[in-house]
């Protein structure tokens, strides 16, 4: 019987700190050795445990790169969710949705280094890469689509933009972001915050309306 099927609260409590404790050994791992040289027996030795242990958690080589790609987006999700829920505008929401992706990337830098080895190497068993762009884009894309909508009903953002396009454009400079810190250990994070708030903020900002016929005219009879 796998682990995933135990139904005792403390023993499935324990085989998911081992199962996390695998996965991290197998990010260091690959963050120092490449997706070539990160083999179980590797692993093992760098989480201190036998290749045993994590035949019984995993199913084998691919299944646990696979599920270092998915930590990587859990992970992310558990930092940011406190953070999001303790905003109450969607311009907050919104601001702190940017900030806290490009904090946990600098935080995980090296883990987000492993999971780009592994999503450029990993094969299906027919060649296939197993991790496509398209790979869970509707679902990173609907809750950053909905804060904006939200913002649009609020009044606080303009309805000049199409929702779903501005939360694309949003994940994809988070996402460069992303990719140039796996690439450049030098590169400044809080900078492309700071400027990704203030850039993302003032464009879906509404747009002063009118302002042309408020004018005087010029053109008076006397």
């Amino acid at each position: 019987m796998g682990p995933e099927n135990k139904s005792d609260g403390q023993r499935s409590f324990i085989e998911e700190a081992r199962r996390r404790q695998i996965i991290a050994a197998a990010a260091e791992v690959l963050a120092d050795e490449g997706y070539g040289r990160a083999t179980l027996a590797r692993i093992a030795r760098q989480a201190g445990i036998s290749k045993g242990v994590i035949s019984y958690h995993f199913d084998g080589k691919d299944d646990l790169m696979r599920q270092v790609v998915i930590h990587l987006f859990v992970a992310g999700a558990e930092f940011m969710g406190p953070r999001l829920a303790e905003q109450h505008t969607a311009t907050d929401i919104l601001r702190t949705y940017i900030a806290t992706n490009l904090e946990y990337i600098k935080a995980e830098r090296r883990f987000l280094g492993a999971m780009v080895e592994v999503v450029l190497n990993l094969r299906n068993p027919d060649g296939t890469p197993a991790f496509t762009p398209s790979d869970g884009e509707k679902e990173m894309l609907a809750p950053l689509a909905e804060i904006l909508r939200g913002g649009q009903e609020s009044g606080e953002f303009s309805t000049d933009f199409d929702a779903m396009i501005m939360a694309r454009l949003i994940r994809d400079a988070i996402d460069g972001a992303a990719g140039h810190a796996a690439r450049d250990p030098e590169l400044d994070l809080d900078a492309h915050a700071e400027q990704m708030v203030r850039v993302f903020l003032a464009a879906v900002q509404p747009s002063p309306h009118g302002s042309a016929s408020l004018a005087p005219s010029e053109d008076t009879d006397d």
